[in-house]
Order: C-alpha cells, then structure tokens, then sequence
C-alpha cells in the first residue's frame, strides 16, 4: 500500500537516473522540538530500511528552528519503490507526526544526479 503521494518532476526522469538526494526541511518550535527528534529517530530508521544508502538530519545554521533531512537512494526507481511498496502503516505514522510538527508543512525536493555531462 502506498502513504506517500507520488513526486512530480519538472522532466522525466529516466528509472536508472541517480542516485537521488530526498531533502525535507521542516521548521519547528522549541516546544516540539523532541517530539520532532522522536519521530526523525524512527523516520531514519524507516528510510535505511527501504532503501537509503545514507541518511542525516541538520540544523540549518541561519534559522534556528529549520532541520533539513537529506537521504539519499541509488536511483529514481528505487525511490518510486519506497513510495510504491517499502513504507509501512508505521513508518506512515511517524512520518505524519513529524510533518504534523512543521509549521509550515514540510517542503521537499528532489535532487538527480545529472548524468550526461559532457
């Protein structure tokens, strides 16, 4: 079963195109701030799982209540696979717990790998 909506890109990407950077920023109070950290625990978790090669969580150094999540998976397909089949209802769970925490909602984006530079 699929929880996450599927990514609409600018271009098409070829399914072999990566590898692919998954960036998330999300801007929380103090006060939720550990929940946030919670839920990212198991967010991590849930993205090596499914998939990710690497994962990290950053304080952005300009504002201070801006974390931005980086996680990166081998191909554009792999990535689709995680959206398509990999999560789980709990994984959903935490998910929506940290974008619950962000105000605003969570911004993400997706980074692919140019591959045909000359």
């Amino acid at each position: 079963m699929a929880y996450w909506p599927e990514p609409h890109l600018a271009f098409d990407a070829k399914l072999d195109s990566g590898p692919v950077v998954v960036r998330s920023t999300y801007t929380i109070a103090s006060e939720k701030e550990q929940s946030f950290l919670e839920a990212m625990a198991h967010l991590r978790q849930s993205r090596l799982r499914t998939g990710a090669t690497q994962w990290g969580l950053f304080r952005d150094g300009e504002v201070a209540h801006r974390f931005v999540e980086l996680y990166v998976v081998p191909s554009w397909d792999e990535h689709l696979r995680q959206h398509r089949y990999r999560i789980t209802g709990t994984d959903h769970e935490f998910e929506e717990r940290a974008d619950m925490l962000s105000d605003p909602p969570p911004e993400v984006s997706h980074l692919i790998a140019v591959d045909d530079l000359p």
